[in-house]
């Protein structure tokens, strides 16, 4: 009869423990768009990964950041933006080539998750390198606009002495 209720309160002591233990899982990736390996044929315009939790936000700031990244490793994702368990970035991909999404998440428990992954894109419409977007650029001052511009102020210059001259005159 004893070795029974050794028994009984031993289950009973597992059960308890097992009950009130939290869990010790923390998030993963579930997802991703474009996914692991993925071979495209369209420019993706924006990159997707959900986790098995909520990821975590501190008021208005995001700790969350997520980049992809060409062959070179340049950064070509704008900046990341969460929701619930989805963070999600716009992708500036326009170019053919092995692409590498890095990412760098928090939980809701506070749990970091650090990982990343590869696709490619084989696109016919590909640009074979992109081309700068540069600044429009202002031509120099010709001739005759620098002499009017000097005429001017000359000018206005010329006023400004007469006038201080009529003041400094008329107060004497």
């Amino acid at each position: 009869m004893r070795s029974l209720i050794r028994f009984g309160l031993l289950l009973l002591a597992f059960f308890v423990f097992v009950i009130t233990t939290p869990a010790q899982a923390h998030t993963e990736l579930v997802s991703a768009n474009p996914s692991a390996n993925a071979t495209l044929t369209d420019f993706p315009a924006e990159i997707s990964l959900k986790f098995s939790e909520d990821l975590l936000l501190v008021g208005k700031e995001n700790p969350n950041k997520m980049g992809v990244f060409d062959s070179s490793g340049m950064l070509l994702s704008g900046t990341s933006e969460v929701n619930g368990p989805m963070i999600s970035a716009p992708a500036g991909i326009n170019g053919n080539g092995e692409f590498i999404v890095k990412y760098h998440v928090a939980a809701q428990d506070g749990h970091v998750v650090e990982g990343s992954y590869s696709f490619t894109v084989q696109s016919d419409l590909a640009i074979a390198s992109p081309m700068p977007i540069s600044a429009p650029t202002s031509g120099g001052e010709d001739g005759s606009n620098l002499l009017v511009r000097i005429v001017v102020m000359a000018g206005l210059a010329g006023a400004v002495l007469i006038a201080l001259r009529k003041v400094n005159s008329s107060s004497e």
